[in-house]
């Protein structure tokens, strides 16, 4: 392996190589190779900074390394020869602060509030022309640059105060070091673990201040390696957390599109608050609040209110452990006590039914949509789950 040239940005970056690499260096450290792998990417781009930084890592971890030795002097030189100039340089007198230091801390604090005021009105207004534009089914190709929604993340981070995000991207952390804190804050898991996600992205999609191609299937195929790392690195009870963190983002900010368009009562799926936000494994879009109503409605029985089809098991527990689905815990228990048979009731409107379906001769089949009806709204307020057995 040869030292690449790193004079200029000589082609676009592989972010889904870039991305493997960091992968494979949290899942297998030190993983000296694809250090090695990651540089020559970074040099071949021309991201010298980046390449400096991941050479440094590789001087402590290999310094022996023939390629090694090469790059420190490529691209660690001037580091070096500033320090050796540093070091004979004589000593410079301590810096002064100017006499009105407390008029500038005053101006600068003013300053940086006008910035996050202005962050938060424009905020508002892309919102609501975002909200404005899908009401008018604008596409996302007609929107301008202005109003386009990855702008929306950078300044919900200004009116935050993390202005460092904004600034300048920075690799994502170690999968296992974000695993570990999640493991210490495991009632923050899903924000430690979504916060995670947005650094990666950000990362791919302007790696070193330099915007990339990639495009948002790109992004979520990425991440969806970076959950995968997180789950190996996790316990049991905490691996669904990183797939809830993407939930989440993919409905934040990659505008992932769902069965549904709007929720149960009409409200847009995007205006879904994220702690009423939930994806089934059926691709429909929910506000908890909403669906844990519907379940308790239908006597607590897991089916869809949309689809008419039962949830997963994965999807049941999953409703159930969510903080707007715990009291569903107990109708589930009532479920299961009835599931050894099937009510008198039951048998008596299907009979009630087929009579009707059997005896229907007319054109228009009425009777029999009629009958279909009603039985239909008994199985909406008392159903029961398959027949095993009739007591």
């Amino acid at each position: 392996m040869t030292a690449p040239a790193a004079t200029s940005d000589s082609g676009n970056p592989d972010m889904a190589l870039i991305n493997e690499l960091y992968e494979e260096i949290s899942r297998n450290p030190p993983a000296i190779e694809a250090r090695k792998l990651l540089v020559e990417q970074f040099a071949a781009v021309g991201w010298l900074e980046a390449a400096g930084d991941a050479v440094k890592e590789l001087k402590q971890l290999a310094p022996q390394d023939p390629d090694v030795k090469t790059w420190v002097l490529t691209f660690c030189k001037p580091e070096e020869t500033s320090r050796k100039a540093a070091s004979k340089a004589p000593a410079q007198p301590p810096t002064t602060l100017p006499d009105d230091l407390d008029s500038a801390r005053q101006e600068l604090a003013q300053g940086y509030k006008a910035l996050r005021n202005r962050a938060k009105t424009l905020l508002v207004e892309m919102l609501h022309l975002r909200s404005l534009q899908n009401q008018k089914g604008i596409p996302d190709s007609y929107q301008t640059e202005l109003s386009s929604s990855k702008n929306i993340p950078d300044l919900t981070a200004i009116v935050d105060g993390h202005m460092s995000t904004v600034v300048r991207a920075r690799p994502p952390g170690n999968a296992r070091a974000v695993a570990k804190t999640m493991q210490t804050k495991p009632a923050q898991a899903v924000e430690i673990a979504l916060a995670s996600l947005e650094d990666a992205a950000r990362w791919l999609r302007a790696p070193n201040g330099k915007p990339s191609s990639i495009d948002n299937d790109g992004v979520r195929e990425a991440l969806v390696k970076r959950v995968r790392a997180l789950a190996t690195a996790l316990p049991e009870k905490l691996q669904e957390h990183p797939e809830t963190a993407l939930m989440h983002f993919e409905h934040e900010f990659l505008q992932r599109t769902y069965v549904n368009d709007e929720t149960m009562l009409g409200d847009r799926i995007p205006d879904i608050p994220r702690a009423n936000f939930w994806v089934t494994e059926d691709g429909y879009a929910w506000d908890m609040e909403e669906l844990a109503q519907a379940i308790t409605s239908n006597s607590g029985v897991m089916r869809n209110p949309l689809s008419r089809q039962m949830f997963t098991p994965r999807d049941i527990r999953a409703i159930v452990q969510h903080p707007m689905g715990r009291q569903l815990a107990a109708l589930q228990v009532e479920q299961n006590q009835m599931s050894k048979g099937v009510r008198l009731q039951t048998i008596e409107h299907l009979e009630k039914l087929a009579t009707t379906l059997l005896a229907d001769q007319s054109s228009d089949q009425l009777p029999s949509r009629h009958a279909i009806d009603e039985f239909m709204a008994y199985c909406a307020t008392c159903e029961l789950t398959p027949m095993h057995s009739v007591n």
